[in-house]
Protein backbone atom coordinates (compact mmCIF):
# COMPACT_ATOMS: atom_id res chain seq x y z
CA UNK A 1 0.00 0.00 0.00
CA UNK A 2 2.89 2.78 0.84
CA UNK A 3 4.73 1.47 -1.97
CA UNK A 4 1.45 2.25 -4.68
CA UNK A 5 1.16 5.91 -2.87
CA UNK A 6 4.47 6.31 -3.05
CA UNK A 7 4.50 5.81 -6.78
CA UNK A 8 1.41 7.27 -7.82
CA UNK A 9 0.54 9.91 -5.13
CA UNK A 10 -1.61 12.30 -7.32
CA UNK A 11 -3.81 9.29 -8.11
CA UNK A 12 -3.97 8.64 -4.54
CA UNK A 13 -4.95 12.31 -3.43
CA UNK A 14 -7.57 13.03 -6.47
CA UNK A 15 -9.00 9.37 -5.17
CA UNK A 16 -9.34 10.40 -1.78
CA UNK A 17 -10.88 14.20 -2.41
CA UNK A 18 -13.44 12.32 -4.66
CA UNK A 19 -14.37 10.02 -1.89
CA UNK A 20 -14.41 13.15 0.91
CA UNK A 21 -16.42 14.77 -1.91
CA UNK A 22 -19.24 12.02 -1.77
CA UNK A 23 -19.41 11.43 1.72
CA UNK A 24 -20.18 15.05 2.06
CA UNK A 25 -22.65 15.10 -0.86
CA UNK A 26 -24.66 12.00 1.04
CA UNK A 27 -24.59 13.42 4.47
CA UNK A 28 -25.30 17.33 3.63
CA UNK A 29 -27.37 17.13 0.28
CA UNK A 30 -29.14 20.63 1.28
CA UNK A 31 -25.47 22.33 0.53
CA UNK A 32 -26.24 21.08 -3.00
CA UNK A 33 -29.28 22.82 -3.19
CA UNK A 34 -29.96 26.47 -4.52
CA UNK A 35 -32.19 28.66 -3.17
CA UNK A 36 -36.05 29.13 -4.49
CA UNK A 37 -37.72 32.01 -5.14
CA UNK A 38 -41.52 31.02 -5.34
CA UNK A 39 -44.32 33.89 -5.97
CA UNK A 40 -46.28 34.63 -3.29
CA UNK A 41 -49.23 31.99 -2.41
CA UNK A 42 -47.75 29.44 -4.62
CA UNK A 43 -46.11 26.43 -3.38
CA UNK A 44 -44.45 23.86 -5.21
CA UNK A 45 -43.66 20.78 -4.44
CA UNK A 46 -41.69 19.59 -7.49
CA UNK A 47 -38.64 18.06 -6.36
CA UNK A 48 -35.05 19.12 -7.95
CA UNK A 49 -32.63 16.83 -10.06
CA UNK A 50 -29.55 17.93 -8.21
CA UNK A 51 -30.10 15.03 -5.68
CA UNK A 52 -29.97 12.80 -8.84
CA UNK A 53 -27.33 14.64 -10.54
CA UNK A 54 -24.99 14.32 -7.90
CA UNK A 55 -25.64 10.83 -7.37
CA UNK A 56 -24.53 9.79 -10.97
CA UNK A 57 -21.82 11.88 -10.15
CA UNK A 58 -20.69 9.72 -7.38
CA UNK A 59 -20.91 6.34 -9.12
CA UNK A 60 -18.69 7.90 -11.72
CA UNK A 61 -15.97 8.52 -9.29
CA UNK A 62 -16.35 5.38 -8.02
CA UNK A 63 -16.24 3.80 -11.20
CA UNK A 64 -13.09 5.79 -11.91
CA UNK A 65 -11.56 5.06 -8.74
CA UNK A 66 -12.44 1.32 -8.75
CA UNK A 67 -10.76 1.28 -12.29
CA UNK A 68 -7.91 3.13 -10.71
CA UNK A 69 -7.90 0.64 -8.68
CA UNK A 70 -7.84 -2.64 -10.58
CA UNK A 71 -4.96 -0.50 -13.21
CA UNK A 72 -3.04 0.01 -10.00
CA UNK A 73 -3.84 -3.80 -8.92
CA UNK A 74 -3.07 -4.80 -12.81
CA UNK A 75 0.03 -3.05 -12.57
CA UNK A 76 0.89 -4.42 -9.23
CA UNK A 77 0.34 -8.27 -10.49
CA UNK A 78 2.58 -7.57 -13.96
CA UNK A 79 4.97 -5.83 -11.62
CA UNK A 80 4.94 -9.09 -9.51
CA UNK A 81 4.87 -11.16 -12.37
CA UNK A 82 7.80 -9.61 -13.59
CA UNK A 83 9.54 -9.49 -10.70
CA UNK A 84 8.89 -13.70 -10.31
CA UNK A 85 10.09 -14.08 -14.16
CA UNK A 86 13.07 -11.85 -12.94
CA UNK A 87 13.86 -14.12 -9.63
CA UNK A 88 13.32 -18.07 -11.63
CA UNK A 89 15.73 -16.38 -14.54
CA UNK A 90 18.16 -15.39 -12.39
CA UNK A 91 17.57 -19.27 -9.94
CA UNK A 92 17.94 -20.95 -13.42
CA UNK A 93 21.18 -18.52 -14.45
CA UNK A 94 22.62 -19.53 -10.56
CA UNK A 95 21.41 -23.30 -11.42
CA UNK A 96 23.07 -23.26 -15.07
CA UNK A 97 26.41 -21.51 -13.69
CA UNK A 98 26.31 -24.09 -10.43
CA UNK A 99 26.25 -27.03 -13.70
CA UNK A 100 29.10 -24.88 -15.28
CA UNK A 101 31.19 -24.69 -12.64
CA UNK A 102 30.68 -28.73 -11.59
CA UNK A 103 31.97 -29.44 -14.98
CA UNK A 104 34.56 -27.04 -14.82
CA UNK A 105 35.76 -29.03 -11.55
CA UNK A 106 35.00 -32.58 -13.11
CA UNK A 107 37.06 -31.70 -16.29
CA UNK A 108 40.14 -30.46 -13.96
CA UNK A 109 39.34 -33.38 -11.72
CA UNK A 110 40.02 -35.51 -14.67
CA UNK A 111 42.86 -33.42 -15.88
CA UNK A 112 44.74 -34.07 -12.53
CA UNK A 113 43.86 -38.05 -12.80
CA UNK A 114 45.17 -37.99 -16.87
CA UNK A 115 48.27 -36.17 -15.54
CA UNK A 116 48.84 -38.28 -12.03
CA UNK A 117 48.21 -41.59 -14.67
CA UNK A 118 50.76 -40.15 -16.83
CA UNK A 119 53.15 -39.53 -14.29
CA UNK A 120 52.92 -42.54 -12.61
CA UNK A 121 53.48 -44.33 -15.68
CA UNK A 122 56.60 -42.63 -16.15
CA UNK A 123 57.71 -43.14 -12.61
CA UNK A 124 57.04 -47.02 -13.85
CA UNK A 125 59.06 -46.69 -16.99
CA UNK A 126 61.62 -44.87 -15.21
CA UNK A 127 61.53 -48.02 -13.02
CA UNK A 128 61.65 -50.36 -15.49
CA UNK A 129 64.66 -48.27 -16.43
CA UNK A 130 66.86 -48.52 -14.00
CA UNK A 131 66.18 -52.24 -13.29
CA UNK A 132 67.54 -52.79 -16.19
CA UNK A 133 70.95 -50.85 -15.88
CA UNK A 134 70.99 -52.17 -12.29
CA UNK A 135 71.16 -55.71 -14.08
CA UNK A 136 73.33 -55.18 -16.72
CA UNK A 137 75.47 -53.28 -13.91
CA UNK A 138 75.58 -56.73 -11.97
CA UNK A 139 76.15 -58.77 -15.41
CA UNK A 140 78.91 -56.63 -16.33
CA UNK A 141 80.23 -57.03 -12.37
CA UNK A 142 79.92 -60.45 -13.00
CA UNK A 143 81.99 -60.82 -16.12
CA UNK A 144 84.37 -58.43 -14.23
CA UNK A 145 84.68 -60.82 -11.59
CA UNK A 146 85.33 -63.40 -13.76
CA UNK A 147 88.01 -61.81 -15.39
CA UNK A 148 89.63 -61.11 -11.88
CA UNK A 149 89.12 -64.95 -10.74
CA UNK A 150 90.86 -65.85 -14.42
CA UNK A 151 93.95 -63.32 -13.54
CA UNK A 152 94.34 -64.52 -10.40
CA UNK A 153 94.70 -67.43 -11.01
CA UNK A 154 97.65 -66.88 -14.05
CA UNK A 155 99.31 -64.77 -11.96
CA UNK A 156 99.14 -68.22 -9.14
CA UNK A 157 100.90 -69.90 -11.99
CA UNK A 158 103.43 -67.72 -12.87
CA UNK A 159 104.54 -66.78 -8.89
CA UNK A 160 104.19 -70.38 -8.75
CA UNK A 161 106.36 -71.28 -11.98
CA UNK A 162 109.09 -68.33 -10.64
CA UNK A 163 109.33 -70.52 -7.25
CA UNK A 164 109.99 -73.01 -9.19
CA UNK A 165 112.40 -71.88 -11.70
CA UNK A 166 114.28 -69.82 -8.45
CA UNK A 167 114.19 -73.29 -6.55
CA UNK A 168 116.56 -74.98 -9.50
CA UNK A 169 118.63 -71.76 -9.63
CA UNK A 170 119.16 -72.23 -5.64
CA UNK A 171 120.15 -76.39 -6.02
CA UNK A 172 122.18 -75.38 -9.20
CA UNK A 173 123.76 -72.64 -6.81
CA UNK A 174 124.09 -75.37 -4.11
CA UNK A 175 125.72 -78.16 -6.36
CA UNK A 176 128.30 -75.78 -7.96
CA UNK A 177 129.21 -74.86 -4.81
CA UNK A 178 129.88 -78.19 -3.48
CA UNK A 179 131.55 -79.35 -6.70
CA UNK A 180 133.89 -76.45 -6.69
CA UNK A 181 134.70 -77.35 -2.98
CA UNK A 182 135.39 -80.54 -4.09
CA UNK A 183 137.64 -79.59 -6.43
CA UNK A 184 139.58 -77.15 -4.27
CA UNK A 185 140.01 -80.32 -1.69
CA UNK A 186 140.93 -82.53 -4.40
CA UNK A 187 143.37 -79.68 -4.74
CA UNK A 188 144.96 -79.16 -1.67
CA UNK A 189 145.33 -82.53 -0.35
CA UNK A 190 147.45 -82.72 -4.13
CA UNK A 191 149.29 -79.43 -2.68
CA UNK A 192 149.94 -81.06 0.32
CA UNK A 193 151.24 -84.35 -0.92
CA UNK A 194 153.84 -82.40 -2.84
CA UNK A 195 154.57 -80.21 0.16
CA UNK A 196 154.94 -83.37 2.51
CA UNK A 197 157.43 -84.90 -0.37
CA UNK A 198 159.34 -81.36 -0.86
CA UNK A 199 159.31 -80.28 3.27
CA UNK A 200 159.42 -83.20 5.48
CA UNK A 201 161.02 -80.83 8.31
CA UNK A 202 157.76 -79.17 8.24
CA UNK A 203 155.22 -82.35 7.65
CA UNK A 204 154.20 -81.58 11.55
CA UNK A 205 153.77 -77.97 11.87
CA UNK A 206 152.27 -77.88 8.46
CA UNK A 207 149.51 -80.52 9.22
CA UNK A 208 148.92 -78.65 12.31
CA UNK A 209 148.04 -75.48 10.35
CA UNK A 210 146.35 -77.69 7.36
CA UNK A 211 143.97 -79.18 9.53
CA UNK A 212 143.12 -75.82 11.34
CA UNK A 213 142.71 -74.56 7.49
CA UNK A 214 140.96 -77.25 6.89
CA UNK A 215 138.72 -76.57 10.03
CA UNK A 216 137.82 -73.16 9.47
CA UNK A 217 137.09 -73.68 5.30
CA UNK A 218 134.69 -76.91 6.84
CA UNK A 219 132.86 -74.67 8.99
CA UNK A 220 132.74 -72.03 6.45
CA UNK A 221 131.50 -74.63 3.77
CA UNK A 222 128.73 -75.59 6.53
CA UNK A 223 127.54 -72.32 7.58
CA UNK A 224 127.34 -71.39 3.36
CA UNK A 225 125.49 -74.41 3.21
CA UNK A 226 123.31 -73.71 6.41
CA UNK A 227 122.72 -69.82 5.26
CA UNK A 228 121.58 -71.35 1.71
CA UNK A 229 119.24 -74.20 3.30
CA UNK A 230 117.73 -71.47 5.46
CA UNK A 231 117.14 -69.35 2.80
CA UNK A 232 115.67 -71.79 0.87
CA UNK A 233 113.31 -72.53 3.23
CA UNK A 234 112.33 -69.02 4.13
CA UNK A 235 111.19 -68.53 0.10
CA UNK A 236 109.62 -71.93 -0.19
CA UNK A 237 107.51 -70.49 3.43
CA UNK A 238 107.11 -67.01 2.00
CA UNK A 239 105.84 -69.21 -0.87
CA UNK A 240 103.48 -71.25 1.09
CA UNK A 241 102.15 -68.69 3.21
CA UNK A 242 101.07 -66.68 -0.06
CA UNK A 243 99.53 -69.81 -1.93
CA UNK A 244 97.54 -70.42 0.92
CA UNK A 245 96.00 -67.13 1.48
CA UNK A 246 95.33 -66.74 -2.16
CA UNK A 247 93.42 -70.28 -1.23
CA UNK A 248 91.83 -68.93 1.50
CA UNK A 249 90.34 -65.50 -0.26
CA UNK A 250 89.47 -68.25 -2.95
CA UNK A 251 87.55 -70.71 -1.00
CA UNK A 252 85.80 -67.18 1.32
CA UNK A 253 84.66 -65.77 -2.37
CA UNK A 254 83.15 -69.04 -3.38
CA UNK A 255 81.63 -69.68 -0.11
CA UNK A 256 80.35 -65.78 0.22
CA UNK A 257 78.80 -66.88 -3.56
CA UNK A 258 77.23 -70.22 -2.39
CA UNK A 259 75.93 -68.17 0.70
CA UNK A 260 74.06 -65.59 -1.58
CA UNK A 261 72.65 -68.20 -4.19
CA UNK A 262 71.45 -70.34 -0.59
CA UNK A 263 69.89 -66.88 0.62
CA UNK A 264 68.03 -66.29 -3.31
CA UNK A 265 66.94 -70.16 -3.52
CA UNK A 266 65.17 -69.18 -0.04
CA UNK A 267 63.76 -66.21 -0.84
CA UNK A 268 62.75 -67.91 -4.46
CA UNK A 269 60.83 -70.78 -2.26
CA UNK A 270 59.31 -68.91 0.20
CA UNK A 271 57.86 -66.12 -2.18
CA UNK A 272 56.57 -69.89 -4.21
CA UNK A 273 54.90 -70.56 -0.56
CA UNK A 274 52.95 -67.26 -0.10
CA UNK A 275 51.76 -67.34 -3.74
CA UNK A 276 50.35 -70.56 -3.96
CA UNK A 277 48.54 -70.20 -0.34
CA UNK A 278 47.24 -67.02 -2.10
CA UNK A 279 46.03 -69.08 -5.25
CA UNK A 280 44.13 -71.89 -3.07
CA UNK A 281 42.79 -68.92 -0.78
CA UNK A 282 41.88 -66.87 -4.35
CA UNK A 283 38.20 -67.14 -5.45
CA UNK A 284 37.79 -66.68 -9.40
CA UNK A 285 35.51 -63.23 -9.59
CA UNK A 286 32.90 -62.45 -12.50
CA UNK A 287 34.19 -61.76 -15.70
CA UNK A 288 37.88 -62.27 -14.89
CA UNK A 289 40.26 -63.06 -17.32
CA UNK A 290 43.52 -64.80 -17.83
CA UNK A 291 46.59 -63.26 -17.49
CA UNK A 292 45.63 -60.91 -15.57
CA UNK A 293 48.04 -59.85 -12.84
CA UNK A 294 48.30 -57.06 -9.97
CA UNK A 295 51.21 -55.99 -7.81
CA UNK A 296 50.42 -56.38 -3.79
CA UNK A 297 52.61 -54.79 -0.84
CA UNK A 298 51.56 -56.81 1.97
CA UNK A 299 52.36 -56.07 6.06
CA UNK A 300 52.45 -58.91 8.06
CA UNK A 301 53.62 -59.40 11.85
CA UNK A 302 56.03 -62.05 12.94
CA UNK A 303 53.92 -64.73 12.97
CA UNK A 304 52.58 -64.04 8.99
CA UNK A 305 49.56 -62.17 9.97
CA UNK A 306 48.63 -60.03 7.23
CA UNK A 307 47.93 -56.08 8.70
CA UNK A 308 47.51 -54.71 5.35
CA UNK A 309 47.34 -55.09 1.88
CA UNK A 310 47.60 -52.78 -0.87
CA UNK A 311 47.34 -53.11 -4.51
CA UNK A 312 50.31 -50.86 -6.32
CA UNK A 313 49.52 -51.66 -9.61
CA UNK A 314 46.90 -54.86 -11.78
CA UNK A 315 45.76 -55.37 -15.15
CA UNK A 316 42.25 -56.38 -13.98
CA UNK A 317 38.93 -54.70 -12.51
CA UNK A 318 38.45 -53.78 -9.01
CA UNK A 319 36.04 -56.85 -8.99
CA UNK A 320 39.37 -58.61 -9.59
CA UNK A 321 41.63 -56.29 -7.34
CA UNK A 322 39.03 -56.94 -4.34
CA UNK A 323 39.09 -60.81 -4.90
CA UNK A 324 43.17 -61.21 -4.47
CA UNK A 325 43.15 -58.36 -1.57
CA UNK A 326 40.51 -61.01 0.00
CA UNK A 327 42.75 -64.04 -0.92
CA UNK A 328 45.64 -62.45 0.65
CA UNK A 329 43.70 -61.99 3.81
CA UNK A 330 42.15 -65.80 3.77
CA UNK A 331 45.63 -66.97 3.39
CA UNK A 332 46.82 -65.21 6.64
CA UNK A 333 48.74 -66.35 8.57
CA UNK A 334 51.16 -66.29 5.80
CA UNK A 335 54.09 -69.33 5.49
CA UNK A 336 57.35 -68.51 6.99
CA UNK A 337 60.88 -68.48 5.48
CA UNK A 338 63.53 -71.58 5.80
CA UNK A 339 65.98 -68.65 6.75
CA UNK A 340 64.37 -67.02 9.79
CA UNK A 341 67.29 -63.89 8.55
CA UNK A 342 65.49 -63.31 5.50
CA UNK A 343 61.90 -62.68 6.94
CA UNK A 344 60.31 -58.74 6.21
CA UNK A 345 57.69 -57.53 7.49
CA UNK A 346 57.03 -55.77 4.55
CA UNK A 347 56.60 -57.78 1.39
CA UNK A 348 55.80 -56.82 -2.22
CA UNK A 349 54.70 -59.73 -4.75
CA UNK A 350 53.41 -60.19 -8.20
CA UNK A 351 50.01 -62.57 -8.02
CA UNK A 352 49.11 -63.79 -11.28
CA UNK A 353 46.42 -66.36 -10.65
CA UNK A 354 46.37 -68.09 -14.30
Amino acid sequence: MLRMIARMPVAFGLAVLLHVALVVAIVFPDLWKPEKVEPSGQATSLPTPTIEAESVSSEAIEQQAERLKQEREAREQRRAEQEKAAEEAAAARRAEEARAEQMQKLREQREREAAEEQQRLEELAKAREEARKQAEAERKAAEEAAQRRAAEERARAEAQAEREAARQEAEAARQAAEEAARKAAEEKARREAEERARREAEEARRKAEEQARREAEEKARREAEERARLEAEAQAARERAEREAAERALQERLASEANANARQEAINKWSAAITAKVQNAWRRPPGAKIGWECLVSVVQDEEGRVQRVSVSRCDGDRLFERSVEQAIRDASPLPKPDMPEIFQKEIEFRFQPE
